[in-house]
């Protein structure tokens, strides 16, 4: 493996599971962490320094690559200079498809990436058999993952690859940890699949204390998405996904994944507002999220402000100025901080 994202350890909270650290990626300007990641910004804020790329992939798409129509340059209009571009692709598959469709996906997967290969995430139905999480499915992801980054080495390769795992009962979750650790993958990407990460501490400490077996925390560039909240019980709800900062994330990134899975009816969405001043999100009456950037930019702000906070003072006061924030939530935070390894 010819690249990897580089991390390194500038200061730490002893209390939580919150380290500052230097980022270094291929051909981009070091930039430091916790961070929020930013997409489709009409303007963007000076301190940005992640921008996310989704879409979905389907058996079609993938045909549609075959046949010309469907082109990565399209994708790549969407890069912004200087930044860390991720190109993150969500498979629609209901199965895995065959060997020849994987080769298209492959190469449709590297020319629509920049300085990272973020392996694919897929739909919670790919790893299910009905209802329930199979281990045959499982493995047959886990194979499409293995053969993604085993073709891209074995032609040549200068992306660094950020390895995807699923929160899932670790033993379910391991095994995606075990492939990235082989492989040398220093950069992990947790799908949190519109969970509320802080009532899963259980499983996502579980991911956490078997990479930082093999590879100290402080030496990877931890990155999260699909972050959950609670459910509203009047007008508000405490901004869970933000607090992910507090447990080892160093980016937290956007939902682009459907809460309650795809093709189910469902109500359309409240709008909902980003409050930093006690990290809660206010429920409004409008239909649908029309506050979505101005979330984003509140909370790549409110991020900026915890970054500068680590080292400097302790992260409990500042926890404590927020109204949302309750003991138990705290209790839940300061589950996570593990002895990690200062290689």
């Amino acid at each position: 493996m010819t690249t990897k994202i580089k991390a390194q350890e500038r200061d730490r909270d002893d209390e939580y599971g919150i380290i500052r650290k230097e980022i270094t990626v291929f051909n981009i300007p070091p930039f430091e962490t916790p961070i929020k990641c930013a997409k489709n910004l009409s303007t963007l804020l000076p301190s940005i320094k992640i921008n996310e790329i989704t879409k979905r992939v389907s058996t079609r798409t993938i045909e549609s690559f075959q046949k010309g129509f469907e082109r990565p340059r399209d994708l790549r209009s969407r890069f912004i200079p200087n930044k860390l571009n991720l190109t993150i692709l969500e498979l629609m598959f209901d199965s895995i498809p065959d060997q020849d469709k994987m080769k298209s996906l492959a190469n449709y997967w590297y020319a629509s990436s920049e300085y990272t290969l973020f392996l694919p995430t897929a739909k919670a139905a790919l790893l299910k058999e009905g209802k329930m999480l199979s281990e045959k499915r499982i493995s047959d992801y886990i194979g499409l993952l293995r053969y993604l980054v085993e073709l891209t080495e074995s032609i040549g390769n200068f992306k660094a690859f950020i390895g995807t795992i699923p929160l899932l009962p670790i033993k379910f979750s391991r095994p995606f940890i075990k492939l990235y650790l082989e492989k040398g993958i220093t950069a992990f990407a947790v799908d949190i699949g519109t969970k509320d990460l802080l009532n899963h501490i259980g499983d996502f400490r579980s991911i956490l204390t078997d990479i930082n077996e093999v590879i100290p925390l402080n030496k990877t560039f931890m990155y999260a998405c699909n972050l959950g909240i609670p459910q509203f019980e009047t007008d508000w709800a405490r901004a869970d996904d933000f607090l992910s900062l507090f447990a080892y994330v160093d980016a937290f990134g956007n939902t682009f994944k459907t809460k309650g899975g795809y093709g189910m009816p469902r109500t359309k969405p409240r709008a909902k507002r980003f409050i930093r001043r006690d990290l809660f999100y206010q429920l409004l009456p409008e239909i649908a999220d029309s506050f979505n950037e101005v979330n984003q930019r509140e909370q790549i702000k409110e991020a900026d402000l915890v970054r500068s906070l680590i080292g400097v003072e302790k992260m409990h006061k500042y926890l404590e100025t927020k109204k949302a924030v309750d003991k138990i939530a705290m209790k839940h935070l300061e589950m996570l901080p593990q002895k990690v390894k200062v290689a």
